[in-house]
């Protein structure tokens, strides 16, 4: 698709798509600005080399996944940034850190926006067995993960071999699970890391990241709430 025709269609794609999650808008993003289809590389070709690649890995980790395994990668598998508490500590809820909370909130539903004009635009078929048939590329999952982490890993800066640790298991298990291609989470990768480097400049994330810093100063992490 040339660039002018990909222009114009991610601009109808932003009137005419819902919002992936509560809110209707963007809050640290500009999608006009991170346009995917552009910082992206499109996905492997339907019958090219790289595609049947990504089939044979998918298949592989599926066969070899023990049932613990696949259920671990679904109980942890929300997009919410307190399933970092594993790697942060007991602690880390949204009852005891509710502007953390909203924080991430906005940073998610920018992400999944963002990521979702993609997933129209190329449409790529998810693989063999999974529910939902299209929206493979990028990752979702994949993108949220490389987003929280770097802005997570940013105000708990001890913390953030832990927290990078998590997001890439948290990312490669959309693998495990058999609802991405190994592609689809490289792309994913990509698009939270550039995500997170295009909201750290805007002025109204960096005052909610400052109230989300104070307020994880003042918490006690290492306990859970009673």
């Amino acid at each position: 698709m040339r660039p002018v025709h990909a222009a114009l269609f991610l601009l109808a794609l932003l009137f005419a798509l819902p919002a992936s999650g509560a809110d209707a808008r963007f809050h640290y993003l500009d999608p006009h600005r991170v346009d995917l289809t552009v910082l992206l590389p499109p996905p492997p070709d339907l019958d090219s080399p790289e595609q049947r690649a990504d089939q044979d890995q998918v298949a592989a980790a599926v066969a070899a996944r023990s049932p613990r395994q696949f259920l671990y990668a679904q109980e942890e598998g929300k997009r919410t940034v307190f399933v970092y508490a594993r790697s942060v500590g007991p602690g880390f809820t949204p009852e005891r850190l509710p502007q953390t909370a909203r924080f991430f909130d906005r940073i998610g539903s920018d992400v999944a926006q963002l990521v979702d004009l993609a997933k129209v635009y190329w449409a790529r078929p998810r693989p063999n067995g999974a529910s939902r048939k299209r929206g493979s590329y990028p990752s979702g999952h994949a993108a949220f993960a490389a987003a929280s982490a770097i802005v997570l890993a940013q105000l708990l800066p001890d913390k953030r071999d832990a927290i990078f640790t998590q997001a890439r298991l948290f990312a490669e298990n959309r693998i495990l699970l058999g609802l991405h291609y190994p592609t689809d989470i490289a792309s994913g990768w990509t698009a939270g890391t550039l995500a997170a480097a295009y909201m750290m400049g805007d002025p109204l994330f960096r005052r909610d990241f400052a109230a989300a810093r104070s307020e994880l100063h003042r918490a006690d992490l290492s306990t859970p709430p009673k």
